[in-house]
């Protein structure tokens, strides 16, 4: 009789999900590199050089200004809807939340899973209530994506407008669309209490149950549209204050650009980072954006520094706080709640 095969030894998924996380980064630093040298040999080592000797320190203050007030922003769309629910906080105290916030959702890439169940474990820890909580989230997330919808709307008819719209970018705004959709169709069916199909695969993730099964306890009433118009234009600012910060450093950098194409090069760098696999979005985001900035004329000497200035203010920066404050938010005692 032959002897029996030995079963088959599976990884575990976290394992997985570890070795492709750190594929992920391997391969986004690659490609920053990649694209970083290609850039500084295209465009002149000495141009580079002599275009950041002329930047003062008042264009470095503008652009700290206008990130800061991106912090701002999305801790207002969060007191807004809990100031509606009964569950008022001061701005002051959900700004550092909305900096731990954007830390996980770069660092640890999900579509926004891993800042989204950080921000459940904040507020639960505040004191807020779960269902109130929960709102605060769903109705951020929703208006999150369809600010990023209306944002990448403009943005293909601005290209349109300049006869830039190349059959990719086209391509990728309609991806976008797709999948800003598909979120928003599941936030929403979740948060409805309709449940999302059993045939999804991510819903096996034991993460994810976990987030489903919190956003099936948002607080009623909450997904109208009183409540998204009143959060819409905050979460529409972020993204014009982060493309008016690339504006600024172009600016700085001696470069006259339409604010318009401005904003059409950052909004397409920021889908092709937000659907993408590679954490923080290295090399991805940076490539889009010098490219779109290429096609509106912008040389690649000042459009490679202008965009890793970007990255230093609304990446680099805040990463250490960050990381420290995302640190203390998971450290501390989860508060009980009604």
């Amino acid at each position: 009789m032959p002897a029996t095969a030995p079963p088959a030894v599976t990884r575990p998924p976290a394992d997985r999900a570890r070795r492709l996380a750190r594929a992920g980064w391997l391969f986004g630093a690659l490609l920053l590199l990649a694209v970083l040298g290609v850039g500084l040999h295209l465009g002149e080592l000495h141009e580079v050089l002599a275009l950041l000797a002329e930047l003062r320190w008042p264009w470095l203050a503008a652009a700290l200004a206008l990130q800061a007030m991106t912090y701002v922003c999305a801790a207002g769309v969060w007191q807004r809807v809990l100031a509606r629910l009964g569950e008022t906080r001061p701005l002051a105290s959900l700004v550092p939340l909305s900096l731990a916030k954007l830390f996980a959702d770069q660092a640890m890439p999900s579509g926004g899973l891993s800042g989204n169940i950080l921000f459940v474990h904040a507020m639960r820890r505040r004191g807020v209530a779960a269902p109130a909580a929960m709102a605060a989230l769903v109705v951020s997330m929703i208006g999150h994506y369809l600010a990023n919808l209306l944002l990448a709307a403009l943005s293909g008819l601005a290209l349109a407008q300049y006869d830039l719209l190349h059959p990719a970018l086209t391509a990728l705004l309609l991806a976008y669309g797709a999948f800003a959709v598909l979120l928003i169709g599941a936030v929403w069916a979740v948060a409805s209490g309709r449940g999302l199909p059993r045939w999804l695969p991510g819903r096996r993730s034991p993460r994810v149950a976990r987030l489903l099964d919190a956003l099936a306890r948002t607080a009623p009433g909450v997904l109208r549209g009183r409540v998204l118009l009143a959060v819409g234009p905050l979460q529409a600012a972020i993204v014009l204050l982060d493309a008016a910060t690339l504006w600024v450093m172009l600016w700085a950098l001696g470069q006259a650009v339409a604010p318009a194409l401005v904003l059409a090069a950052f909004v397409c760098a920021s889908l092709v980072m937000e659907m993408g696999p590679i954490p923080l979005g290295l090399g991805s985001f940076e490539a889009t954006c010098v490219t779109v900035l290429g096609l509106a004329g912008v040389p690649l000497a000042a459009a490679l520094p202008a965009t890793v200035l970007l990255r230093g203010f609304t990446l680099w920066l805040p990463m250490l706080p960050g990381l420290w404050l995302t640190r203390r938010e998971l450290r501390r005692t989860t508060a009980p709640t009604t």
